[in-house]
């Protein structure tokens, strides 16, 4: 019975990792009797994915931030102050500071929308639990989004520091 609550509760955090939004319809009174029985071990999972999530946001947040400051601007300066400006690298620059913007704001949306899932009582709300879920889901895939084009920014400035040390 023990691997059974277990199996259901991994099963139901783990959808709230893969699931898509565009499956969110109304729920089985089966689906919300598993809900409402498998409670208290749901919501220590999403505790833990909320902790995780927050170390994540906290070193993401801190690197981004350092390369844009510390690196690419230090860079244009740089540049500028020699007479070699690049509009490609001040472009980079400026795309990696709005999509930091971007994720930041996004992923203040998801953590709210997070502690609002983890403060549902799903043992009483199965229903309230499961839309809020799909709500958490959507702003997650946003956040993860926003992840994807700031490392796809940051690839495409190294290759344009490449091709300006080549040049020099």
């Amino acid at each position: 019975m023990q691997r059974l609550v277990t199996f259901i509760s991994l099963s139901l955090v783990t959808l709230l990792l893969v699931s898509s939004p565009a499956h969110a319809a109304h729920i089985s009174e089966e689906k919300a009797g598993l809900i409402s029985m498998n409670c208290g071990s749901i919501q220590l999972q999403l505790k833990s994915l909320q902790k995780a999530d927050s170390k994540s946001r906290v070193f993401l947040g801190s690197k981004f931030e350092f390369i844009l400051t510390h690196l690419m601007t230090n860079l244009n300066l740089r540049l500028v102050k020699n007479n070699l400006a690049s509009p490609s690298l001040a472009a980079s620059q400026a795309t990696l500071s709005s999509e930091r913007d971007f994720f930041k704001s996004a992923f203040t949306d998801y953590s709210k929308s997070l502690d609002a899932l983890v403060a549902t009582d799903c043992r009483s709300n199965p229903y309230l639990f499961h839309d809020r879920l799909e709500i958490t889901r959507t702003k997650r895939e946003v956040v993860r989004q926003s992840y994807l084009r700031l490392t796809d920014v940051l690839a495409h400035h190294r290759v344009l520091v490449i091709e300006l040390s080549e040049d020099l």
